[in-house]
């Protein structure tokens, strides 16, 4: 069913289900609502030409959650919801507080701003409905626009991976969530799991804000199997989490039933300052805890008698995950820091301790478990336009990669439920290369379980002018190229319409489509092989250029063909090329 016609659907739905919804209680602004059994879904009309007005859930009085959404007061465009599971058999009061009076959105989404003035329309309160379905429900992951190989939450926003960590069999992967809308806006972490890094899960939410002046924001999660905080319970070591509350600071929630539900550690917060977004992991060597956390309100002495405030990532430690000291601190990153130490692929016994931001800028160095000394300074290994952002790795892997996923931010859904997808999960590896010891991401080898139709060509000589061309079906693709240089100055690969081209003479590589999206960059392949790899999905396009030398991330919209194209440029003559290898993957949906 296309997402459109769910509209209608929608419709019925929500008068069929509103019937069979025991309201006790009906005020203006205040509804009361029994959750009968088997009644999961807590559903809301969303319209975003609608007004913003802040809802509460309580029970008993009890806060349970507060957002601001565009309540529909019509025909909904869609519909979200509250997870009710957990409230089977109880009654929720659900309540309008108030308009907000002012624009309510993030990365460059521009929503409706109400005034003061204007009256509180409360009609789309009385089309809120508990049920055991969702209206769209038949649709989900088949919407049009859905990507099919990246993850996107069932309803609402998403941005940073937060808690990335392997524990119990499953890959954790929880994130920036609003669950009430298309915009930036009612941080909670939402969660899904998988077996594979390919095939999701989404859970329910899995963390909350603590009261109507506070927000989930960005996090990490670890296990204590030498159960250095004393938190193991009737033999379970617990998942934690810690996170930035924006009404108390990093704290921690801990959880004994696998990441499903949390509870609040007591003694949060474990550290105030001005800042956010803790990555926290075990130092084996030092036999402690390491908290790398963003900061922006540190000083330092200037000449002059005069100060200077800095952004950084501070350095705390810990023997027990409770009680944070400060040890050092490095300047110039912003938010979202990731530590950790990687070998330098095909060096026996070099190893090197990374640091980057949500940027994609990384330092290379030695980390003694209390300070960071940098041996090579910044880099990038994120070359597009902003469009990677936020990665974090993988806590406690069992075989020991460095897997990251990022969020693809300003990628955009509209007129969609959803919006913003996570990255391909990638291994992040160490290469020498011409430009010095370069952080490299790489699709995970897991990929290749999503081949659902391949085809190759091998040693072809091409001259210029010549093409070696696919006919492949519309979806989501992975994309393989390797070129032997000779003497041909330029040559490439055209996925779907967007034009992938290196140019030997300068070491200039050019992404262009006939739209406005295109990048330039510059390359020193190492070797006499140059490799162009590509995953395409409904409207995204990451390339990885010899093996993560150089990696980007564009929005892949407008108009597309169904043909993948090896070539080089030139008007005849022999100049040329050898195709090693030309590998064309349709992929299947992790859905």
């Amino acid at each position: 069913m296309k997402y459109i016609s769910s509209f209608l659907f929608a419709s019925l739905f929500s008068l069929i289900a509103l019937a069979q919804t025991t309201i006790t209680g009906v005020a203006d602004t205040t509804r009361e609502i029994v959750i009968a059994k088997g009644q999961t879904f807590l559903n809301f009309p969303v319209a975003d030409s609608g007004k913003m007005v802040k809802i509460r859930i309580s029970e008993n009085g009890k806060f349970i959650d507060e957002f601001s959404m565009h309540l529909a007061t019509e025909k909904p465009a869609y519909w979200v919801y509250f997870d009710a599971s957990r409230y089977q058999g109880k009654t929720l009061t659900v309540q309008i507080a108030k308009l907000i009076p002012r624009n309510f959105g993030g990365n460059g989404t521009r929503l409706a701003s109400n005034t003061e003035t204007e009256p509180l329309n409360t009609k789309g309160l009385q089309m809120v409905f508990a049920d055991s379905r969702f209206p769209g429900i038949d649709s989900l992951y088949k919407e049009k626009n859905r990507p099919q190989v990246h993850f996107t939450s069932r309803r609402g926003w998403l941005n940073d991976p937060n808690g990335l960590i392997y524990y119990k069999g499953d890959y954790h992967l929880f994130y920036q969530h609003n669950p009430y809308g298309w915009a930036w806006g009612n941080m909670h972490w939402g969660h899904a799991i998988s077996k594979d890094l390919l095939h999701w899960n989404e859970l329910s939410d899995a963390l909350f804000p603590m009261n109507a002046n506070d927000a989930a924001f960005s996090g990490s999660a670890v296990v204590d199997p030498k159960n250095t905080g004393g938190f193991r319970k009737n033999g379970i070591d617990p998942l934690i989490a810690f996170y930035t509350s924006t009404g108390r600071g990093e704290c921690m929630k801990i959880s004994y039933d696998n990441g499903r539900t949390f509870e609040d550690y007591k003694g949060n917060p474990i550290l105030e300052h001005k800042g956010r977004d803790p990555k926290v992991f075990w130092y084996a060597p030092g036999n402690h805890w390491v908290m790398v956390v963003y900061d922006f309100g540190r000083t330092k002495k200037m000449s002059l008698g005069e100060e200077a405030t800095i952004n950084q990532n501070l350095i705390y430690t810990s023997p027990d995950l409770k009680n944070w000291t400060f040890q050092s601190g490095i300047p110039g990153f912003f938010e979202c820091p990731d530590l950790f130490e990687l070998p330098v692929e095909g060096e026996p016994g070099n190893s090197k301790w990374v640091m980057y931001d949500a940027t994609g800028r990384y330092i290379l160095g030695k980390f003694d478990g209390k300070k960071f000394t940098i041996e090579q300074n910044l880099k990038r290994y994120d070359n597009g336009g902003g469009y990677f952002y936020a990665s974090q790795t993988y806590n406690n892997m069992p075989d020991n990669r460095r897997v990251q996923i990022g969020w693809g931010r300003g990628i955009t859904h509209p007129g969609m439920p959803f919006n913003q997808p996570m990255l391909f999960p990638s291994e992040l590896k160490l290469k020498r290369t011409a430009d010095g010891i370069r952080l490299c991401p790489e699709p995970i080898k897991e990929i290749s379980s999503l081949n659902a139709h391949t085809q190759t060509f091998k040693d072809k000589i091409l001259k210029a002018g010549d093409t070696v061309s696919v006919s492949v079906k519309r979806g989501a693709l992975h994309v393989i190229a390797e070129f032997e240089k000779g003497d041909a100055t330029e040559f490439g690969v055209n996925v779907l319409g967007y034009e992938l081209v290196y140019n030997d003479l300068i070491g200039q590589f050019l992404t262009t489509h006939a739209g406005p999206s295109s990048v330039t960059d510059y390359v020193k392949p190492s070797t006499n092989i140059f490799k162009i790899e590509a995953i395409i999905d409904e409207n995204i396009l990451e390339v990885f250029v010899n093996d993560g030398e150089l990696y980007y991330v564009l929005p892949f919209n407008g108009s597309k063909t169904d043909e993948v194209d090896a070539f080089v440029k030139g008007r005849g003559g022999n100049r040329k090329v050898i195709l090693k290898k030309l590998e064309v993957h349709e992929l299947n949906s992790i859905w």
